[in-house]
């Protein structure tokens, strides 16, 4: 068995919804494990432990995602993995996935420019997720000097912070771009703590800027409408949650000041139940995030007829089908097409030529010049889409192409190439 098909299996599996209470029965394994640790003073192999967890976690998510995420749910998600597919295959490399337009701008297709295989650039949210992880894990070592505390509060961040339920990552799927963001603010912070002075206000303006993240965290909450969290929302839970763990802990020792053991205790308990409770514990992206069940699915029908234009189709040609169809074809086979997709707003020139030569396919004989000045060699046509009629008279005023079936499946997808009579 190939790798392919070992993918394809994993993806079966994991889908199967009756694997979600072992995932979290495995999980919440991971978070008595890393709270026994953390009691018996290894805060490191704690912090190792949740990280773990969490990638146990992401990964039977990530691992369903079986197309570019957001593709066909989300408009600026759909125009920015078309325009990504454009940029990894088609000629010449300039303009847009629309035939005459400029290029969108954005971080999958900045990535598919530069020449990055296209199974990094669309796995570019399933990465951002785990690089989300890591992060969490990670940052409090660059603000806080204990090492126990530093891990004391990349636990509690892995754990969603304390604030349970309020994880980063179906954000970060939607919107990797912010995550990079929120890196390089969260680098240059920690670039400006280092300085003594800088530490000093830090330490002063502490809770002012608990209370800033929170009240940021909240708005958001607010403006999202009770949809999950953004990125910047629920990393600024985190980034709350991180700075409150120096005082959390000076706290809980100054109450408790001769049981150390209770204390460590307490914690543990505190570690446990934070990633109980966490949003990568109970997160079910197949419920809750808008577009997770057709990345899942993959748009399993279109694959055939997408990849003979893959395999057949010229890199510099441009292919003619209705909106619906538009961005599927240019993300998936890198050829520009004649269309914008449905609900992109985007002006395109000469839009009546473009219409008028549309509608000429329709009638069976496309317009021979109009042809040649939009690159277009192919006619797509999906279910319910009529087939073009044979001419009956000869239109002696322009010249017209024929088209010629070459395509055709069972679900009705059909490809005509545009030939000269």
């Amino acid at each position: 068995m190939g790798v392919a098909e070992v993918l394809q299996e994993s993806r079966r599996l994991a889908s199967q919804e009756a694997l979600i209470p072992a995932l979290r029965g495995i999980l919440f394994l991971f978070g008595l494990v890393a709270a026994y640790g953390w009691w018996k003073r290894r805060p490191r192999v704690a912090l190792a432990l949740l990280a773990a967890g969490g990638f146990v976690s992401l990964g039977f998510w990530l691992i369903q995602i079986d197309a570019p995420f957001g593709n066909g749910t989300d408009v600026a998600l759909t125009t920015q993995w078309a325009q990504a597919g454009v940029n990894v295959v088609a000629e010449p490399r300039e303009g847009g996935y629309v035939w005459g337009t400029s290029a969108e701008r954005s971080l999958v297709a900045t990535l598919a420019a530069l020449g990055l295989p296209p199974g990094v650039v669309f796995n570019t949210p399933q990465m951002a997720a785990l690089l989300c992880l890591v992060f969490l894990a990670l940052v409090p070592r660059a603000f806080i000097r204990n090492p126990a505390t530093a891990a004391f509060a990349g636990c509690l961040a892995l754990g969603g912070g304390l604030w349970p339920g309020q994880g980063p990552y179906g954000g970060v799927l939607r919107r990797p771009a912010h995550l990079l963001v929120v890196i390089g603010f969260v680098l240059l912070a920690a670039a400006l703590v280092r300085m003594p002075r800088a530490r000093g206000m830090f330490g002063r303006w502490r809770f002012g800027l608990i209370l800033g993240l929170v009240s940021v965290a909240v708005l958001g909450r607010a403006w999202s409408g009770g949809a999950e969290p953004g990125v910047v929302t629920a990393l600024a839970l985190a980034g709350a949650s991180i700075a409150l763990t120096a005082p959390l802990r000076v706290t809980v020792r100054s109450l408790l000041p001769s049981s150390p053991s209770t204390v460590r205790l307490l914690e543990a308990l505190l570690l446990l139940c934070t990633f109980s409770g966490s949003g990568i514990f109970w997160w079910n992206p197949a419920r809750a995030l808008p577009g997770f069940i057709e990345a899942r699915e993959g748009g399993a029908m279109l694959r055939k007829p997408l990849d003979w234009i893959r395999a057949n189709v010229p890199k510099i040609s441009v292919v003619l089908a209705s909106p619906a169809y538009s961005a599927q074809i240019a993300t998936f086979t890198g050829r520009r097409v004649l269309f914008p997709p449905q609900g992109d707003p985007r002006a395109v020139s000469e839009p009546y030529r473009r219409a008028r030569f549309a509608e000429s396919c329709r009638k069976g004989e496309p317009i021979a010049r109009l042809a040649e000045a939009f690159s277009v060699t192919h006619l797509f046509l999906g279910p319910g889409e009529k087939t073009p009629p044979k001419p009956e008279i000869e239109d002696t005023k322009e010249p017209r192409l024929s088209l010629v079936l070459v395509y055709e499946d069972v679900e009705d997808f059909r490809i005509f190439v545009l030939l000269k009579k």
